[in-house]
Formats: structure tokens, sequence, C-alpha cells
């Protein structure tokens, strides 16, 4: 399946109508993220690479189980722009955008099912590859800077964020209409 980009300002704007009402629900969770992004600032070693990857996981309604890869993960170019060969955790995408994100939240956005309903993935085997994940950081990056941002977090996590907010049907394709880029490879 191609990756086609979408139209982000319907989801920017639902967030926005919805901010305020839930910003006092959303400190436990800014705490934690915020948490996480700061141990992710000072990973250097292979080491804690596992740390950030445990926590990661912590993070998520799933065990952290597969793990070699973090081995021989290359810190610096994940933090400089470059998605590894294969992923990182649990041989998902999912989660090793979550760790990548933590590492560089300006760099790489999170990736998951929700979000991936939205660009008409619906099924794991649509979503979770590296060139799935690669064209929507891709496409998410491309967009920073083109929506106003009333948070405190980056650009790329409010993006990514106003996308997992919106909550579809797990069957259920997004309707918004697509860019006229959509049929990129």
């Amino acid at each position: 399946m191609k990756f086609a980009p979408i139209d982000l300002k319907p989801f920017v704007a639902k967030w926005n109508a919805n901010w305020a009402a839930s910003a006092d629900k959303q400190e436990h969770y800014t705490q934690s993220y915020a948490a996480l992004c700061a141990f992710g600032a000072r990973v250097e070693t292979a080491e804690d690479l596992m740390v950030l990857g445990h926590a990661t996981y912590g993070w998520m309604p799933t065990i952290l189980k597969d793990h070699e890869n973090l081995k021989t993960a290359n810190i610096n170019a994940i933090r400089a722009g470059e998605v590894p060969d294969k992923p990182l955790l649990n041989t998902s995408w999912v989660g090793t955008s979550k760790l990548m994100h933590f590492l560089a939240p300006d760099v790489w956005p999170i990736w998951d099912s929700r979000i991936a309903r939205h660009f008409g993935m619906v099924h794991r085997h649509q979503y979770d590859k590296r060139i799935a994940y690669s064209e929507y950081a891709d496409f998410l990056g491309s967009e920073v800077g083109k929506h106003a941002n009333p948070t405190d977090w980056g650009d790329l996590r409010f993006l990514e964020l106003c996308l997992f907010s919106d909550r579809l049907p797990k069957d259920e394709k997004n309707t918004t209409p697509k860019t006229p880029a959509a049929d990129m490879a």
C-alpha cells in the first residue's frame, strides 16, 4: 500500500476545539512524556538505549520481548534523522517510533495503528513497515510550521497528537480528502 498524505487542517481544528477542555486531564501524561524525553536526551550508550526501550514499553500496553537490535543501533544516526534498517524493539516500527521519538522528539513522530488508520492503513501488515513509518515521518516533517501549535510540545508532537486524538473505529479508514500527492511512492 502506498502512503497517501492527508490534509491535517481538520485534525488541528478539532484539537484546538477540544484542547482547553481537556488540558487539566493531561497533566499526568505531560509529566511522564517530558520525563521520557529528558531521559532520551541523555542516552549515549547501548545500555542507556536498553533502559529507554524498557521505559518506552512501560508507556505502552505491551511488553518488551525483543531488543537485540538495540545493541547495534547507531544513536547519533537516529538523532540525525536516519531510519534504522530494522525495527529496534519487538520487531515493531510502532514501538521503534516511540523509542526514536524519545531520542529525538523534533526529528521523529510517534506512529501507531490509530494514526495509520487516518492514512488508510487498517492492518498491521500495511502500517508496521519501515517504508510506511519513513514516509509518515517525512510527511509530518513537511507539515511542521504550517499549523499554529498552542501547546508546549514541539510542532511534530503536536501534529501527531492531533491525529492520535481523533479516534477512528479500528476498521474505519479516514475519509478526509487527500492532497494532490496522494499517489506518492
